[in-house]
């Protein structure tokens, strides 16, 4: 054969459409081979090796011989065709025997079976298959194995969708995420392709497909023993891919003839979605620069992304689904590890794997992994408290002293470090005060909450309370004079008729002990079950140690534990140097709001921020417990959802707008006592506040403890306001929030006073001076007199603005006065400032309107200068700072003033309200707001949508999605929104409503036990868990021996218990024997009695 002619050749598909036209005589003579089945067929055709392919397909005596020789073959093979596979089950009225008769086809009936599809199908990528309808139904040898995987890869197609599965010798696993081996072959496999495809409808990796990724078929049994037979010359396999890829010609020329010309030829990477681009594009430069740490990390956050999109619905995925995902982003981890060559790029890959690995990994694999990356990494912070967060869900290896003392001496290694003083100061006090707080929290969660507030109050007092004579003082003599002070019993840090330590060493010592106080009256237990009663007492003794006790006090002698010696919190203290409290204070007031599970106070930005969003220390959520109490929400007569107004448990940035707001808007603060917090808990959290305000001069906690005792004591709060205002009168923020309270408390007349005598007086700059202004504004905007509040905006701009209303000119000025303001602010970096002003621009244009009558103004205005005072900020990447939140959230309040105040287009309400939820996705006032504004009958959920484009979600963010779900969902995709929180993170607080939300719910209530067993394997040193399994949640699900052997469980882990169970259980059955005696002998005398009168 001449070079030329191979040329010219091409090699066409062994279709039957595509057969070369032959003379009559020779389709009659091929007649009979051609009826074979096509099994046979495929079956000959699959034994051509790769060079045989290269030989011409168009030598008419080379194809004459070859079809000779075919059919003789399946002459010989017949017997074995009517063998069908042996792992496959004849199909309904499939005939078992084989058939004499031939079947003879006419090429033109195959041809409506074999066809070119050269424009592809666009609806693949969103339904993640093939149209069903159009596929013929046909049955091929290999029963849905995909060749080139040694058939373990199946494709099951007797389902509503075709299902893809791991098929072994023995048996079908079905889903690929529920073979372990098979997930461990996958990942195995994905570390030379990080982007490998894990299934086509689950779980994908993006990677571009080369010629070089073939796979080599393998022979089944009947193709061994025809592999012995000479064979005739071979055609080319229009099935392999070197059928093409050793020929320079391909089959275009052919392809292009069959298709339209008006058929469109889609182009893949117009069909590819951003993840999968992003994701060939990350593969590509992870293999050119494997040290390119930033592009691993990249291309293994996308994995979650690239799963969301392949997922055929938007349900949550399955527990196997989750553990096959974090395989995969284990393996990537671990690809990525050897090439690190800084500390902190391994520090991060390292924190990656740990946390995947805690969920692909078994208990014992995951504890001697920790013990490696102890070794090898013990100085890591970071490293540290993930296996801190591990250590407290190991069932096994969990107990009270372990636990204690594995953070006691994290604590000891840092306060070494801070005394030799040759690592940053500032990392190491916001390392110590972390790590102070997770201790304290873990004690308050055994149930030594005496232990853990004795140990705040000392270190408050060494910190705030500090003599100044032992400013520069050492350690050991400075806790040497403070263990007198501890010691000596005299009132401490919260309680009624606290000094404080310095003015104990001013009086030399000569204060004063306090009474002994006398024992706390029990309520009796209303219940006849003995469990709940135990519990009830339990519950009662715990609320009444929250404070530690003094020597002398009564019902001390029973219990060790209520007096803490100075001995017992030694090993716990923190001497920070003189230098470094300036910084450690604001952080650790903020540490001590959160112990108190309360949102901080943010004093100092950026110092403590993780420990804010760290879900293992946050606060309760008031809203979250009346959403899940079972009640029906309230539904206006318009048939309006009302937005959650309650305390959202630190989902919001804190400002006045949230901190003093009435009934009408969101709280940051909520009543402690409807949290179920105690008198004494309340009463001392309030103290505290109040000395460190009052006694030792924290102006900067002032607002904050004024909001607290006016959510908790509204009567006292004018009172607190005014005493605040005598001690720091130039504080400008404190004369705002008092005029708020007033107006909040329906006092609009006295806010007026106050606010006009604080402009009066002129105690600060033009600029800080705003703040009253926008406050005086706003609080006739709520009380619906738009002209009035007009007046009190431009009086900032003139203070000889009388009632009147101000001229177009004045106008003008106001405008170009706050623009200006705000533009220079942002630009000289006084954030504060600037977005002050910019708050007072929006007003400005919402007020300013031509219809003064109406009571709405001009919302589009308004969010206009929002929009580019935002897009200002996102050039200096300022756009997520908490200043810029706290600014889109009074944006929104005025969004729902304008829509409860006339009429409005939703659409365009909630596409302004999507676009802030877009800049602060997880923030729970936009996405409570968002939810609110939804139809009532909407079918799709857009907040639902809007909550699974952010992973993974905040604790607040979390809750909201569980209330939201309550609210508005069944009880089944509340338990989902449950289970995706505790995938986040596993902590007490959600584990016990969750088990009181299943207990309540008639549909899950055989799921409550499991869920609380659950529990307590994932928190084992949680009281609060235990003690629902006493309550009246599971009071009918738990027989005596299960509640016995809970207690066992508490005790031996080292869970603080006040009243044995064994020793009140026999008290309990002897008090009620003897009630039972008593009542019959009152009985029997009664009867005696009756009987004389009968006698008589």
């Amino acid at each position: 054969m001449s070079s030329r002619s191979t040329e010219k050749r091409r090699a066409v598909p062994k279709f039957a459409s595509f057969k070369p036209k032959a003379a009559a005589a020779e389709l009659e003579s091929e007649s009979k081979p051609k009826a074979e089945p096509r099994e046979q067929q495929e079956g000959k055709e699959g034994k051509e090796t790769a060079p045989q392919r290269q030989h011409h397909r168009h030598d008419e005596h080379t194809e004459r011989e070859s079809a000779r020789g075919k059919h003789h073959r399946r002459r010989r093979h017949e017997p074995e065709r009517c063998s069908p596979d042996p792992d496959r089950k004849p199909r309904h009225g499939e005939n078992e025997a084989p058939r004499d008769e031939p079947r003879a086809a006419a090429p033109e009936s195959r041809s409506n079976v074999f066809f070119f599809d050269k424009r592809g199908d666009p609806l693949i990528l969103r339904y993640g298959s093939n149209d069903r309808n159009k596929i013929p139904s046909y049955h091929r040898f290999g029963a849905g194995r995909l060749m080139g995987a040694n058939g373990i890869l199946t494709i099951h197609h007797d389902s509503a969708r075709p299902e893809f599965s791991i098929r072994t010798r023995h048996r079908d696993t079905g889903s690929i995420f529920r073979d372990k081996k098979a997930i461990s072959a996958i990942t195995a496999t994905s570390r030379d392709r990080p982007d490998t495809h894990l299934g086509p409808s689950r779980l994908a990796i993006s990677q571009p497909i080369t010629l070089d990724d073939f796979i080599p078929l393998t022979s089944s049994r009947k193709r061994k023993r025809g592999e012995e037979e000479p064979s005739s010359l071979p055609l080319p396999d229009y099935r392999s891919i070197y059928g093409k890829s050793g020929n320079d010609e391909s089959d275009s020329g052919s392809d292009s003839e069959d298709a339209s010309p008006h058929d469109p030829i889609i182009d893949p990477e117009t069909t590819m979605t951003t993840a999968k681009k992003n994701s060939i594009q990350l593969s590509r430069q992870v293999k050119a620069n494997p040290e390119n740490i930033a592009s691993w990390l990249q291309l293994i956050d996308l994995q979650d992304a690239l799963f969301r999109e392949n997922q055929t619905t938007p349900s949550n995925p399955t527990a196997e689904e989750a553990k096959g995902l974090s395989a995969l982003k284990v393996s990537l981890y671990e690809e990525a590890l050897p090439h690190a060559t800084q500390p902190s790029d391994k520090e991060r890959l390292l924190l990656g794997l740990m946390r995947e690995g805690a969920r692909a990994w078994d208990p014992k694999t995951l504890a001697k992994r920790w013990e490696e990356v102890n070794r090898s990494h013990g100085d890591s912070f970071l490293l540290w408290r993930e296996r801190l967060n591990s250590e407290l869900s190991r069932t096994p290896a969990c107990s009270y002293e372990n636990l204690k003392t594995f953070i006691a001496e994290r604590l000891g290694l840092l306060k070494g470090c801070l005394r030799e003083g040759n690592q940053d100061v500032d990392e190491l006090c916001s390392q110590l005060v972390y790590v102070f707080l997770r201790l304290t929290r873990f004690l308050a969660d055994a149930g030594y909450t005496e232990l853990a507030t004795a140990a705040w109050q000392a270190e408050l007092e060494t910190i705030f309370c500090r003599p100044a004579a032992l400013s520069e003082a050492g350690e050991e003599h400075a806790l040497s004079l403070f263990s007198d002070f501890w010691e000596s019993e005299v009132p401490r840090m919260g309680e009624g008729g606290a000094k404080g330590w310095q003015q104990f060493e001013d009086t030399g010592g000569m204060a004063d002990a306090p009474e002994p106080k006398p024992a706390r009256p029990h309520q009796s237990p209303n219940t006849r079950d003995k469990f709940k009663a135990w519990a009830a007492v339990e519950s009662q003794k715990a609320d009444g140690s929250y404070v530690p006790a003094r020597t002398l006090d009564e019902g001390t002698e029973d219990d060790p534990f209520r007096v803490v010696m100075f001995s017992d919190i030694k090993e716990f203290l923190v001497w920070f140097p003189a230098a470094a409290l300036s910084r450690v204070g604001p952080q650790l007031l903020d540490a001590f709001l959160l112990f108190c599970g309360l949102p901080t106070a943010w004093l100092l930005f950026g110092a403590i921020d993780e420990a804010r969003v760290d879900p293992f220390v946050a606060g309760q959520s008031e809203a979250f417990e009346d959403d899940l109490s079972g009640k029906t929400p309230e539904v206006p007569e318009e048939g309006k959802k009302t937005p959650q107004f309650r305390h959202q448990g630190g989902g919001i940035a804190i400002s006045q707008d949230v901190l003093f707001a009435g009934d009408a808007w969101f709280h940051y603060l909520g009543n402690w006592h409807r949290m179920g917090r105690s008198d004494i808990q309340t009463s001392w959290i309030l103290g505290t506040l109040k000395q460190l305000v009052k006694g030792c001069g924290q102006e900067q906690l002032a607002e904050y403890y004024l909001a607290a005792a006016w959510r908790n004591e509204p009567d006292s709060a004018r009172k607190v306001a005014k005493g605040l205002l005598k001690q720091y009168s130039s504080d400008l923020r404190l004369y705002s929030a008092y005029a708020l309270i007033e107006s909040a408390n329906g006092n609009v007349a006295i806010s007026e006073k106050v606010l006009s005598a604080a402009t009066s007086q002129e105690l600060a700059a033009p600029t800080s001076a705003q703040i009253l202004f926008n406050t005086w504004t706003w609080i006739y905007l709520k009380a619906n007199q738009k002209k009035t509040a007009l007046n009190r905006l431009c009086l900032s701009v003139d203070r000889n603005l009388r009632d009147s209303p101000p001229p177009p000119a004045l106008l003008l000025k106001a405008r170009a006065q706050f623009s200006s303001t705000r533009d220079y602010a942002l630009s000289s970096h006084d954030l504060e400032t600037a977005i002050r002003h910019a708050e007072s621009l929006s007003l400005l244009e919402y007020l300013a309107t031509e219809d003064a009558t109406s009571p709405q103004g001009n919302l589009t205005a308004a969010l206009t200068t929002i929009t580019t005072f935002t897009t200002d900020l996102a050039t200096r990447s300022l756009a997520s700072s908490a200043l810029h939140e706290c600014l889109l959230q009074t944006t929104s309040h005025l969004l729902y003033h304008h829509i409860t105040h006339g009429p409005h287009h939703p659409s365009t309400i909630r596409t302004h309200l999507h676009h802030l939820l877009h800049l602060f996705p997880q923030n729970t006032l936009l996405l409570s707001l968002f939810a609110s504004l939804q139809p009532l009958l909407r079918i799709d959920d857009p907040v639902r949508a809007a909550l699974r484009q952010h992973h993974p979600l905040s604790l607040p963010a979390a809750r909201f999605a569980i209330a939201h779900e309550a609210r508005t969902g069944t009880s089944h995709s509340t338990r989902s929104a449950f289970e995706d929180a505790l995938a986040i993170a596993s902590i007490p607080d959600t584990w016990i409503r969750y088990v009181r939300f299943c207990a309540s719910r008639k549909e899950l209530r055989s799921l409550a036990k499991g869920v609380f067993y659950r529990a307590i394997g994932a928190c084992p040193m949680a009281k609060g868990i235990y003690m629902e399994g006493f309550g009246s949640a599971l009071a009918r699900d738990m027989s005596s021996a299960e509640l016995r052997g809970v207690f066992e469980t508490m005790v031996n882990r080292g869970v603080r218990v006040h009243v044995d169970l064994e020793g009140w259980l026999g008290e309990w059955d002897r008090r009620k024997e003897t009630e039972r005696e008593k009542k019959e002998g009152a009985g029997e005398r009664r009867r005696e009695v009756e009987r004389g009168g009968r006698s008589r």
